[in-house]
């Protein structure tokens, strides 16, 4: 005995609304990337950057601090980095935005995952289960807090605000901070 696609199915677990309108556009909670998924993919576009912001922080150590290479040992280096001024720190934070940019520009334009979502098959879209476009994913996902990171001087507010975007993820809809801005959610990938 079979069932039309009209009917409904007697022995389907309860929905609610909410459940309902989570899943318009293919995107709900059966598909939400999970905690590990994101943390991983997170991990490596982090591991992927630690050299290009090591050799970004030996520029501008050269340009900005005299001798940054005077005396030897990397324990000199890394104290020389964490004098520079609050210009330098600008320049630093900006500089490396803008790299992290450049480098995951095309993998965001072509399927909006980054390289550690491609890895970890996962994938950025909007609410309605849209890819995201590359501007939203460059400007408003990662591009508004990492601009309060670089101008809010004080460490401490910068950490609180990163706490608190990492800790958002342990909702019911695993959306950070930087989600809730950009309207969008990380899903796991289905290639069309």
């Amino acid at each position: 005995i079979g069932m039309s696609k009209n009917q409904e199915n007697p022995y389907a677990a309860p929905t609610t609304e909410a459940d309902q309108a989570a899943t318009v556009g293919g995107v709900g909670p059966h598909n939400y990337a999970t905690l590990g998924q994101r943390f991983a993919g997170a991990l490596i576009d982090g591991l992927i950057m630690v050299p290009v912001f090591f050799v970004l922080a030996l520029l501008l150590l050269g340009v900005l601090v005299a001798d940054p290479l005077e005396g030897s040992g990397v324990q000199k280096t890394l104290n020389q980095l964490a004098a520079l001024d609050f210009v330098g720190g600008l320049v630093f934070g900006i500089l490396g935005m803008g790299l992290y940019i450049a480098i995951q520009w095309k993998f965001w334009k072509s399927t909006s995952q980054s390289i550690g979502k491609m890895v970890m098959k996962t994938q950025i879209v909007n609410l309605d289960g849209t890819p995201a476009a590359v501007k939203t994913i460059a400007f408003k996902r990662y591009g508004i807090l990492a601009l309060l990171g670089i101008v809010i001087p004080n460490t401490n507010i910068t950490s609180l605000i990163s706490l608190i975007d990492s800790l958002l993820i342990f909702r019911g809809d695993r959306n950070c901070l930087h989600d809730d801005i950009a309207q969008t959610r990380v899903i796991i990938y289905r290639a069309k």
